[in-house]
């Protein structure tokens, strides 16, 4: 069962399945006020579609599995299931409100094509079926911005020329002491077709993602001074700009391709969230209904199974 559990562990492992599956929150008339935020109140139904949403098929794939009723109830407690999954539901209303408050957007051309890449659409009524996939892709992916924007990590700016040929290599290193220019040489003599166009720059970026012999060099070098560094895969004159100690991810896209992403989610961002929600709850904009337990709250099993 694949267990929910915060937003950056599901994001990462399941890959946005609610955007497939779910439906924006909708409040129920008569259903009973489980928290308010910003005054606005969520309730007990809006809750159970979200349960709906991120528990539904996993739950029939399971029965027709032939796993109890039972079974899936005792692994949903022993997991603490439905308590993370509100608490997933909580920490997606307030990374995007903040999202909203700081004006960070989201590449709409991007979810569009997404959704079309992923969506059948009927021609004749072509917006019926991605009206609110479209408003839940962008939910998401404002969180995940936030996510990213929150989560820090050391990073250094590099950029590179890489050869095959260290007497190339060592040529091209004098030519730089003598005032060409790195940009130059990189677009004509690097063989980092990623970097190549750029200049050989690599933007922002931590340790642990190329070859280690760059990486130490990185750690070591002398700012705006290009050295000559022998990997196991080529020869690289390595320049770094600068340095920065904590810096953000640019994109969650970023963050989730680097091997190190859940250590610094861990030390970063969740102090960042937990700091968020306290502040939220402080000031009196989050409100919870004091006897509300999600464990009262029924898993989704589809009816007839």
């Amino acid at each position: 069962m694949r267990i929910v559990t915060l937003l950056f562990v599901m994001l990462l492992l399941v890959g946005c399945q609610s955007t497939q599956n779910g439906q924006a929150l909708m409040s129920a008339a008569g259903s009973p006020v489980i928290f308010r935020l910003d005054g606005h109140a969520y309730t007990a139904a809006d809750f159970a579609q979200r349960m709906e949403r991120d528990l539904g098929q996993d739950l029939a794939m399971m029965l027709a599995q032939g796993q109890s009723q039972a079974e899936i109830e005792q692994l949903a407690a022993d997991f603490d299931v439905r308590n993370q999954i509100f608490e997933r539901m909580l920490q997606d209303l307030l990374l995007q409100r903040y999202g909203r408050q700081h004006g960070i957007g989201i590449d709409a051309a991007t979810l569009d094509a997404q959704l079309l890449a992923t969506t059948s659409v009927d021609a004749e009524a072509p917006f019926a079926p991605t009206t609110d996939l479209r408003l839940q892709s962008a939910q998401e992916q404002l969180s995940m911005a936030v996510i990213a924007q929150n989560t820090r990590a050391p990073m250094s700016w590099t950029r590179q020329i890489f050869v095959d040929d260290q007497a190339l290599a060592e040529q091209l290193l004098a030519e730089l002491a003598d005032g060409a220019n790195f940009a130059t040489l990189a677009r004509e003599h690097s063989l980092d077709s990623t970097t190549a166009d750029a200049g050989g720059d690599r933007g922002w970026h931590t340790a642990g993602g190329y070859v280690p012999e760059y990486d130490e060099a990185v750690a070591t070098a002398q700012l705006n001074t290009p050295i000559l560094v022998v990997s196991r895969i080529g020869v690289h004159i390595v320049e770094v700009l600068e340095r920065d100690p904590e810096r953000a991810f640019s994109s969650f896209e970023q963050l989730s391709a680097d091997p190190e992403a859940q250590s610094y989610f861990e030390q970063s961002f969740l102090p960042w969230y937990a700091q968020l929600r306290q502040d939220v709850e402080a000031s009196g904009e989050l409100e919870f209904a004091p006897n509300f337990n999600p464990n009262d709250v029924p898993l989704p099993f589809p009816e007839g199974m």
